[in-house]
């Protein structure tokens, strides 16, 4: 069955073979005046210089984790409200939900180019995308297989292609679905991959 493009971000499926299941979610904040969203499974950097993070735009900064909700004070008040996204403002600092924990598995789309088993090993970029408020603000990052290289400071590893079946399961075809686990990230030093 041919694969039809969908972008969901980095879906957390789990943790490596080894490492400790870490069900934990690391915050950080937000800044109230950040107008850039931020939704459910796109990877998040920290802002330079400010204890802010935001979403990441280049493959070659270390990464705090991937974003997996905030809560935040509504511009014009209000109780605290919880959303799986940033809107891109609120009337005080937001709260984010990271995922951070070393050994995360995540499961992403391919940006376009199948990406085949004997990519497995190496490091891999993604491209960013449009989320969508949608179904429930999933981020519109995809894995970009132009990246594929054994560059150690590239922010994830791939680790298989998806075992299950339907959409995503062909990976004959462009935008086929692959498991990474981070590589460049807070708690874990990026190394290089293996093509």
């Amino acid at each position: 069955m041919t694969n039809t493009q969908s972008a969901f971000g980095f879906r957390h499926l789990g943790y490596l073979p080894g490492y400790a299941p870490d069900m934990a979610l690391t915050t950080r904040k937000i800044q109230s005046t950040n107008t850039n969203k931020i939704f459910f499974g796109d990877p998040v950097i920290k802002s330079p210089a400010t204890p802010y993070i935001t979403a990441a735009l280049l493959n070659t900064t270390t990464l705090v984790g991937v974003f997996g909700g905030c809560s935040y004070i509504p511009v014009g008040g209000g109780p605290p409200v919880w959303s799986p996204y940033w809107p891109g403002a609120a009337a005080q600092d937001a709260i984010a939900y990271l995922i951070t924990a070393p050994g995360a598995l995540f499961l992403a789309a391919a940006l376009n180019t199948a990406i085949v088993a004997a990519n497995i090993g190496a490091n891999i970029g993604f491209s960013t995308g449009a989320g969508s408020t949608v179904g429930g603000a999933f981020s519109g990052y995809t894995l970009d297989q132009s990246t594929i290289n054994t560059t150690n400071t590239l922010p994830f590893t791939i680790v298989d292609l998806y075992q299950g079946v339907g959409n995503g399961a062909d990976p004959a075809s462009p935008y086929n679905w692959v498991q990474v686990t981070f590589n460049n990230e807070m708690f874990r030093a990026g190394v290089t991959g293996v093509l």
